[in-house]
C-alpha cells in the first residue's frame, strides 16, 4: 500500500478502482476497504478511489450477473478517467 500512496502522490490524477466480492475468502471483503482508508495521502486523493462491491466471492466473473455488473464498472471506471 506504501507503493501506491507514493504513486498516488506523485500522480495526483491517478484513479484507483476497488473490485471486491462480499463472500471473498481469499482477501476479505472489509480488508481491500481499510487498506485504502488507511493510506497516507492527502485527504483530497482519497476522492480518486473509487469502490465497486459484487454479491460473489473472489472470482467476481464466475456468475454471469456479477460478470455483466463487473464489466459495466469497469467500462465505466475506464471511459470517466482516459
Amino acid at each position: 500500500m506504501g507503493d501506491l500512496a507514493t504513486a498516488m502522490k506523485q500522480n495526483p490524477k491517478l484513479q484507483v478502482m476497488l473490485a471486491t466480492g462480499h463472500y471473498d475468502l481469499a482477501t476479505p471483503y472489509f480488508e481491500g476497504i481499510y487498506e485504502l482508508s488507511q493510506l497516507p495521502i492527502p485527504k483530497k486523493l482519497t476522492q480518486n478511489l473509487h469502490y465497486s462491491f459484487y454479491d460473489s466471492g473472489h472470482m467476481v466473473y464466475v456468475t454471469e450477473k456479477d460478470l455483466a455488473k463487473l464489466t459495466k464498472d469497469v467500462r465505466a471506471f475506464v471511459q470517466q478517467y482516459k
